[in-house]
């Protein structure tokens, strides 16, 4: 559960690193990318985390539906998905619903623009580093994962499909909030 993880968290980390209980989340989002991709059980091990340099405002997670997309500013489809994401953040908030975006730009300048133009009123970050980008073996621009309130990856998105990625989300908001 999230005390494990966040006794874990507490091991890696120093009071610089303002993760709140995103080592727990990351170590599922981690797994299940990693059994995605390798076809491993649930049961699967992940290795030893590092502390991942985050810059930004790390919301808490523990009991909220979120949803963690990785951006960057110069990927069209993530320009096409921001209004959406907005939207659907505005319109699901109030029950329990957050957005972590983190941004897998090189500089903070570009993500820096592209928000400004953006104006997001949901979280931010920036894998300054790209260290977790790479942990969780990101590929396709947009990716995106929504968790459930016991901090577990349920569905996996890649890429952006418009209507069918607004629906598709949509449906899934409702039945974590729902549970």
């Amino acid at each position: 559960g999230y005390s494990k993880h966040l006794n874990f968290m507490n091991m890696w980390l120093k009071s610089k690193f303002r993760l709140g209980s995103l080592i727990g989340l990351m170590l599922g989002l981690i797994g299940s990318v990693a059994a995605q991709a390798e076809g491993w059980g649930p049961e699967t091990e992940v290795g030893d985390l590092a502390a991942f340099e985050l810059g930004g405002d790390v919301p808490a997670m523990e009991g909220k539906v979120t949803l963690i997309d990785f951006w960057a500013s110069w990927c069209a489809p993530c320009k096409a998905a921001f209004p959406e994401m907005e939207n659907l953040y505005l319109k699901h908030k109030d029950a329990g619903f957050q957005i972590l975006a983190i941004s897998l730009d090189q500089k903070a300048k570009m993500m820096d623009s592209f928000l400004k133009r953006q104006k997001p009123s949901f979280a931010i970050a920036h894998d300054t580093n790209q260290l977790l980008a790479r942990s969780a073996e990101i590929q396709v621009m947009p990716s995106s994962f929504l968790v459930d309130k016991n901090g577990v990856v349920r569905y996996a998105h890649k890429g952006w499909h418009g209507d069918k990625s607004v629906k598709s989300l949509e449906e899934q908001i409702k039945t974590l909030l729902d549970e």
